[in-house]
């Protein structure tokens, strides 16, 4: 069994559900096509004409040059075009109709109404200067309709691709200009692409910019043109998420595949270097270096409406002790709670050497380097005595400041040279220039990430109410001994360990839908680790490379039957080789922090028992592998001759499309619980596909087919089922794609051409 990890699934099951739309035969509307077909459009640009001014004779040379052709609705109101457009219709497989209505009054096809809201009309005569376009002409609409506006500059299409991320699609001409849009129109479908999509937890992720694409700014889906002067791999950016692959390549051997990166939504605490409060004694609750902060004229007030907060009367200042030293580097988050009793000139908030100072200048929050620029902020202005919450926020990616005042963008400003961090250490309320703030400070915090203006703007809403907060927090202490004592009822009644039962017959199996929905924690194997908890946070982002072994390694040994793992078993396969009292030390510090990561989860335990470690799991805690388990085993048991369970398998499907068992980790103890998984699926999925209808149940066929290629990315069954379904529904190109892919698979793994051609595959099926 061979292990890949399929990124490229543009055109596969996506492609045989495209929605029918109540219109007449050959008619789509563009919004309505699946996301395959959709991509095609996307990835192309046509030429936009009127067929009222061109002759037949002109727009004849254009189809014979193979350049896509797209039209206005008021170019199809009779059936005089009705020859002309069903020979275009052989060379085109998707013409693009620009109109207002649901429908175009003719019976050619294949059509492809595109409306307003499918795109984005920005003409290259809105660009600034010699090449950039202002980011607000560009939004969520999948489209770009480009009017050349007398400026027919090849250069010029491409930095309006290059920042937009989109093809220019649909380019409108004249007699005057067609001849030269021609050629440029040949050109752009020439240049060779890297596409994809950008997707969140929900939904497709806006605002994405890419490292190396200065100005470059996508919304989900994202086409970029190869170009000689852009050999760069292709890194997604933007504050708050992290992604999933983190950067790829390009290369010829993975050129032309749809790429798919995934964004997964950073914890709060991620990459939170400093958390300073003022209780009954100055605490940085991250570094936990309190013994090295110096205090200096700085008092301990209780204030009625921040709870605990440090008073600086004038002339005093925190030296946050030489831990703080590493503190500040570039792409950083600052945020405090300010309360200034008085203003001067300049009053300092925070100070870190000679490029770092955050402070008031005459009350407008400013920010400081020091021979270079004060960067002052004229919409942040501070009260005196009001309690305000700042916040200061540096991206080396855009080399720009954002300042925020109670949560909300107020300025966002562009440095002249880039921050350079110091090894001095942080001030708190003064600087090396001896600025002092005069006031009250409350909780300051400083990330070494760029915060995003959601994850800002939820600081200000957790902290607001922070003293009422801690009143509370009081309470729900005081009630914790309760809930325990009542968990551990609960847990001695009705709570299971995470063993799965084999049953003797088939028994109807939980729903999928059901479980997922109403699950408080989920652990998710297919397609990459993740942990939930009740949340709703992915825990397992907190694991270290070998945090995740453990975890993972408990947990298979925790399922399907087993009773656990001892603890010289846990040794001899993650640390070999090191000594018994070396090994015992690393594998409790370990052990540990992944207790620490688990103490969110109320579902989820880590158990030494019996001289076993086990996971324990309550009943509310859903697991992707254990349910697809349960259900392979519930229809493995079914008879030969047993009608198929459609439901259940489309379910089972749902949860194996995702990707393979944890494909992001190649540790060999982990490939036997990959193959045993893998094998058993592909031989399930064999035993079934031959037994579905492919007319009445095409997608489902399709998607099994699917499923077992992720699985097997060299079954021929598979391969071969999909291309028939393909080839029966006249979608050669589709099929040819496939096919490409699977030979191009072929040949890296085994150093030879696949030995069967598409004709000789599809001979049975190919009208």
């Amino acid at each position: 069994m061979f292990r890949f990890k399929i990124t490229y699934r543009l055109f596969l099951i996506t492609g045989l559900l495209m929605i029918t739309v109540p219109s007449q035969a050959g008619q789509f509307m563009y919004s309505a096509l699946s996301d395959s077909i959709r991509t095609i459009v996307r990835l192309r640009t046509h030429l936009l004409v009127s067929r009222h001014d061109f002759s037949s004779e002109e727009l004849d040379s254009l189809v014979n040059r193979n350049i896509p052709l797209a039209f206005y609705e008021q170019d199809f109101t009779g059936k005089e075009y009705l020859p002309w457009l069903q020979k275009l219709s052989a060379r085109q497989s998707q013409i693009p109709v620009l109109t207002r209505s649901d429908q175009v009054k003719t019976l050619a096809g294949p059509l492809v109404l595109i409306r307003n809201n499918d795109l984005d009309q920005v003409p290259l005569s809105s660009a600034i200067g010699d090449s950039l376009f202002t980011d607000s002409l560009f939004t969520f609409r999948e489209l770009l309709h480009t009017d050349p506006a007398g400026h027919p500059d090849l250069q010029l299409f491409y930095r309006i691709w290059l920042q937009s991320g989109k093809v220019p699609n649909l380019i409108p001409v004249t007699r005057s200009n067609f001849r030269e849009m021609a050629r440029i129109t040949e050109l752009l479908n020439a240049t060779q692409k890297i596409f994809g999509v950008v997707r969140s937890e929900k939904d497709l992720l806006l605002h994405v910019s890419w490292k190396g694409y200065p100005h470059s700014k996508t919304n989900g889906y994202f086409c970029f043109p190869l170009l000689p002067d852009k050999p760069l791999p292709f890194v997604p950016y933007k504050p708050g998420y992290r992604f999933s692959p983190d950067i790829i390549y390009d290369s010829p051997g993975n050129r032309g595949f749809w790429k798919e990166f995934r964004a997964l939504s950073l914890s709060s605490d991620f990459e939170l270097t400093d958390h300073f409060v003022f209780g009954k004694r100055i605490m940085n609750l991250q570094r936990k270096n309190d013994t090295e902060i110096i205090r200096n004229g700085v008092k301990l007030i209780h204030d009625e409406n921040r709870g605990s907060c440090a008073l600086f009367p004038g002339r005093a200042y925190l030296d946050a002790g030489t831990q703080s030293i590493g503190t500040l580097k570039p792409n950083f988050t600052v945020t405090a709670w300010i309360k200034p009793a008085q203003l001067g000139d300049n009053n300092s908030i925070l100070g870190k050497g000679t490029y770092f100072v955050l402070k008031l200048h005459n009350g407008l929050l400013t920010y400081t380097m020091q021979g270079i620029k004060d960067y002052i902020s004229p919409h942040s202005r501070v009260p005196v005595n009001r309690w305000t919450f700042i916040s200061l926020v540096h991206s080396a990616y855009e080399n720009r400041i954002r300042f925020y005042i109670n949560g909300k963008l107020t300025d966002q400003i562009d440095l002249i040279s880039a921050y350079t961090p110091s090894d001095h250490t942080l001030l708190i309320g003064s600087n090396l220039w001896e600025e002092f703030f005069v006031g009250a400070i409350s909780e300051i915090k400083i990330w070494q990430r760029e915060l995003n203006e959601d994850e800002v703007h939820g600081q200000y809403l957790d902290s607001l109410n922070g003293h009422k907060k801690s009143l509370s927090s009081l309470f729900l202490w005081a009630l914790i001994p309760v809930c325990i004592l009542l968990a551990g009822i609960l847990a001695w009644k009705g709570n299971r360990l995470f063993r799965r039962k084999k049953s003797a017959d088939p028994a109807p199996v939980p729903d999928h839908d059901h479980l997922t929905a109403s699950a408080c924690e989920k652990i998710l194997c297919f397609g990459g680790l993740r942990v939930i908890n009740q949340d709703d946070i992915d825990i397992s982002r907190k694991f270290s490379p070998k945090l995740k072994q453990l975890f993972v390694l408990i947990f298979l040994y925790s399922m399907n039957g087993q009773k656990g793992i001892t603890t010289k078993k846990l040794s001899e396969i993650l640390w070999p080789g090191m000594s018994p009292q070396h090994a015992k030390n690393t594998r409790g510090t370990n052990i540990q922090n992944l207790k620490s990561i688990l103490a969110s989860s109320t579902c989820i335990k880590l158990v030494f028992r019996d001289k076993l470690w086990f996971l324990e799991l309550d009943q509310s805690c859903y697991c992707d592998y254990a349910d697809a388990l349960e259900r392979t085993e519930w229809l493995e048991k079914l008879p030969e001759n047993a009608a198929v369970p459609i439901e259940e398998l489309k379910i089972l499907l749902k949860i194996l499309s995702n990707g393979t068992l944890f494909p992001n980790m190649s540790e060999s103890w982990l490939d036997p619980y990959v193959s045993r998984t893998s094998d058993r699926i592909v031989e399930l999925g064999l035993s079934f596909l031959d037994r579905l209808d492919e007319i009445k149940h095409a997608a489902l066929v399709y998607e099994l087919a699917d499923v077992l290629s992720i699985h097997d990315p060299l079954n021929e069954p598979a391969l071969n089922k999909k291309l028939s379904l393909l080839t029966l529904q006249g979608k050669l190109s589709l099929a040819h794609t496939v096919y490409d892919h699977f030979a191009r698979l072929y040949q890296e793994l085994y150093q030879e051409p696949y030995p069967h051609d598409f004709r000789s595959i599809t001979s049975g099926t190919e009208s």
